[in-house]
């Protein structure tokens, strides 16, 4: 997941665009202008911030930018058909570079394998052109709710990398074998140190790591791999 630096609020324009993010943003990728601004239209009635590209290939483009942004949870609405780089094949561009932000996928033409395609990466819907409102609305909700579980965890990750990264070269050493289960007298034994000396660094190590117990440290180290 690639991280953007926070855009600030500067003017009551950018309170209401804040909001809007807030609740959710979705990116509307289709070659008919007609259907972007539909569907622009609708979301943004719902309170939603909306983002419309003609192509996949723009979205990729995009990507590269380090523009800041609003934050909230964020998903896709692409169409299956379009031009130059299809929705497919957008979706497996994504996967390659670990950009898990959700996908809805819509057509008017597509068959049962491509269905089956797109749910196979990961997709979390698959609408059938036309579709109702509500058809829509239920989706890009189950969409971001994903993409806040998604941001929270990575979150949670950058945390721990955090609390790591104030220990020792050695503090982290005797961390990982706790956490395995190893004793004491087993770390100080293959490390070739005194258990006290052990002891000492798994203390320090545990104060630096917030974590009261063996069980706390192994989800903690567990959680980075």
């Amino acid at each position: 997941m690639k991280t953007q630096d926070v855009r600030q609020i500067v003017t009551v324009h950018d309170e209401r665009d804040a909001a809007s993010h807030a609740k959710g943003k979705i990116t509307i990728i289709d070659d008919d202008q007609a259907i972007r601004h539909a569907l622009s239209a609708l979301l943004e009635f719902e309170g939603y911030a909306t983002e419309t590209l003609g192509s996949a290939k723009l979205y990729l483009d995009k990507l590269e930018e380090d523009v800041p942004v609003f934050p909230g949870p964020h998903c896709i609405l692409l169409d299956v058909k379009i031009p130059e780089l299809t929705g497919l094949e957008l979706q497996s561009a994504l996967i390659e570079l670990s950009e898990m932000t959700p996908l809805i996928f819509m057509s008017g033409g597509s068959g049962a394998n491509e269905a089956v395609a797109a749910f196979r990466q990961g997709a979390i819907d698959f609408l059938i052109k036309p579709f109702e409102d509500q058809e829509l609305l239920n989706a890009i909700q189950r969409a971001l709710e994903k993409s806040r579980d998604q941001q929270l965890d990575y979150e949670q990750h950058q945390k721990i990398g955090a609390q790591l990264s104030q220990l020792s070269q050695r503090e982290k050493q005797i961390a990982e074998m706790v956490a395995k289960g190893k004793l004491n007298r087993d770390i100080a034994a293959e490390l070739g140190i005194a258990v006290r000396t052990v002891k000492l660094h798994r203390m320090n190590m545990m104060r630096k790591l917030g974590a009261s117990n063996v069980i706390e440290l192994a989800k903690l180290v567990d959680q980075l791999k």
